[in-house]
């Protein structure tokens, strides 16, 4: 993962991208979030739908974060979970409402309700690294976002997660289930964790555009738009 110094945020005024003059190297996009982090999949799902909008080619990666990273291999049960992260059960329905509400924009339907288990996401985020090698990253996350999210499942079981890498287009089940029982490029994905932990990252997502700009957070699309057409117009310059 491209390193930077710092990440402050910098937005300028949205200018309106011309596509046809000159077409650059895409973007490059590095976007840090857990996969059972709802605001990481809101996020991802905005980031979709901009570059859908503004047609400007661009590289997505993603990097993994551990929004937990105390909890053991097979998890927690998902109500112990919330209540040590939110509180009390009324604080708990208030922020899950935001959360809904928050994605209303986005075509996510959230089924709390029907996750009953806290996942560790050390293998799902090692699925995701080995679906980049195949050109399956994006299908990769989406799928484990909508296995945990929208259907319950447990993104830390193994058997969800071979069935989920072989529906995503990345390997046969049995493969991705010999590769999880593995120590497989753990460390690598350690060695990501703790570039993130050094840039100084306490909320996820976080999207690193061009290396250059970053968006911190669930912000307005508005503003993710202007950062991809600045660091668009800004590739197209120095072109």
């Amino acid at each position: 993962m491209a390193r930077m110094a710092g990440a402050m945020l910098r937005i300028p005024s949205i200018p309106k991208p011309d596509l046809e003059t000159c077409m650059p190297e895409p973007i490059a996009i590095d976007v840090i979030a857990d996969l059972s982090c709802p605001w990481s999949y809101i996020g991802k799902k905005r980031l979709d739908m901009t570059l859908e909008m503004l047609e400007i080619p661009a590289k997505v990666t993603f990097y993994p974060y551990l929004q937990a990273a105390d909890l053991p291999p097979d998890g927690m049960p998902r109500k112990d979970w919330l209540a040590r992260a939110y509180g009390s059960p009324s604080q708990i329905r208030d922020a899950l409402a935001a959360i809904s509400k928050e994605a209303q924009d986005t075509g996510i339907t959230f089924d709390f309700d029907a996750i009953k288990t806290m996942p560790n996401t050390l293998n799902a985020h090692r699925l995701v690294r080995w679906a980049r090698d195949v050109g399956r990253e994006s299908e990769m996350v989406e799928r484990l976002y909508a296995l945990f999210f929208t259907e319950g499942q447990d993104i830390g079981d193994t058997e969800v997660l071979a069935l989920a890498a072989e529906e995503a287009g990345v390997m046969h089940r049995f493969k991705a289930r010999k590769m999880i029982e593995s120590e497989v490029e753990m460390e690598e994905i350690w060695e990501d964790i703790k570039a993130a932990r050094e840039l100084g990252l306490k909320m996820v997502p976080a999207f690193i555009i061009a290396n250059k700009y970053a968006i911190l957070g669930v912000d307005n699309p508005v503003n993710m738009a202007k950062a991809i057409v600045a660091a668009h117009e800004e590739a197209r310059a120095a072109e």
